[in-house]
């Protein structure tokens, strides 16, 4: 599988795009939120908590978990593919 694009990228594509014609500004005040916020969030410096998902599902008329399940499996991805795996001994061996 490929590396996911970043939520922030959905949800700026959701949301300020030429349908819509809003600027991150404008955004951000019908969200709710500093202009900041949602900037760090548009260029992937932060993710989608869910309170930032509950203001996306009332706001597009979609659910908190659609936005959620999309930050969790960005994160696993990240995870599972960019970090060095830990050295961890299995609970199960130490039992043994």
């Amino acid at each position: 599988m490929h590396e996911p694009l970043h939520p922030g990228l959905l949800v700026r594509d959701a949301i300020c795009n030429n349908d819509t014609g809003l600027s991150i500004s404008q955004a951000a005040k019908l969200l709710n939120v500093q202009r900041t916020t949602l900037s760090r969030l548009f260029n992937g410096h932060s993710g989608i908590s869910p309170m930032m998902a509950l203001r996306l599902a009332m706001f597009l008329g979609t659910s908190i978990e659609m936005w959620l399940n999309i930050q969790k499996d960005y994160d696993i991805w990240q995870v599972q593919n960019t970090y060095p795996k830990p050295k961890i001994c299995p609970l199960i061996k130490l039992a043994a």
